[in-house]
């Protein structure tokens, strides 16, 4: 799972991890089923329209054609560009270095972009390049439960936290002591499972050069719903509230 940004907007200071993410979780939900739901309309529409198939086999050859370099591409302005902008157009979202955040995401997201290419071709290799049932069901189980909590969700995890700390690794560093996991990957991991499973699941059933493709658009899509979520979420009184850059930790790579 990078698998794209999910602010936190304001937290309690006394509220658990697990609360944290039930709760994102939970704001998610419709939003998170309306983009599950196009998704597996674009797969369905996939095989069962000829002309749609055809659109997206350009899409494929594309993919084919270019390469990492088309996903990192890709991962760059569906991931990066696109979220920054969007943040730089709503008042209660700006960044507050803009200019180096937006560096920083474009450049992190070729990065992550670059990592999922390489993993859905070792999936690919693992567990073989076919739709079917039982090769979809084992390629969400390695996503979800391997290559998301232990690698993608922690790195994103550590690289948004040292960009929000001002590019410090003596802070970050600070901020990695016992229970790091916890306080700082588990609360996005929670709500990144409820969304991605279902959805690597349906990307899973396209063919593998369309797979990446379907990953940055959905990535991009989420990001952006969870800024609205994040805009439109009042913060209590008595929770303590993070600057705009907080919380970047994206539940998917």
């Amino acid at each position: 799972m990078e698998r794209s940004a999910c602010p936190s907007g304001c937290r309690p200071v006394t509220v658990t991890p697990w609360r944290i993410g039930l709760q994102s979780a939970r704001a998610n939900l419709v939003p998170g089923i309306v983009l599950q739901s196009a998704a597996l309309a674009v797969v369905v529409a996939y095989y069962a329209a000829p002309g749609f198939h055809a659109i997206l086999e350009k899409l494929s050859g594309w993919q084919v054609r270019y390469g990492i370099g088309f996903s990192i591409v890709m991962r760059m302005v569906t991931n990066g560009l696109i979220p920054s902008l969007f943040c730089a157009m709503i008042p209660g979202l700006r960044l507050r270095r803009p200019w180096r955040s937006l560096a920083f995401l474009v450049i992190w997201w070729g990065v992550m972009g670059a990592l999922t290419h390489a993993f859905y071709a070792f999936q690919a290799w693992l567990w073989g390049a076919e739709a079917g049932v039982r090769t979809v069901l084992l390629k969400t189980a390695t996503d979800m439960l391997v290559y998301s909590p232990f690698l993608a969700s922690p790195i994103n995890a550590i690289a948004h936290l040292w960009q929000d700390l001002n590019c410090s690794w003596r802070a970050t560093r600070l901020q990695l002591g016992p229970g790091w996991y916890r306080r700082i990957v588990l609360p996005n991991q929670v709500p990144g499972w409820a969304f991605w499973a279902p959805s690597v699941m349906i990307l899973y059933s396209l063919p593998v050069p369309l797979q990446m493709p379907m990953a940055a658009l959905l990535g991009c899509f989420w990001a952006l719903m969870c800024l609205q979520i994040a805009l439109r979420t009042p913060a209590p009184l008595n929770e303590r509230a993070p600057g705009p850059d907080a919380g970047k930790t994206e539940g998917r790579s």
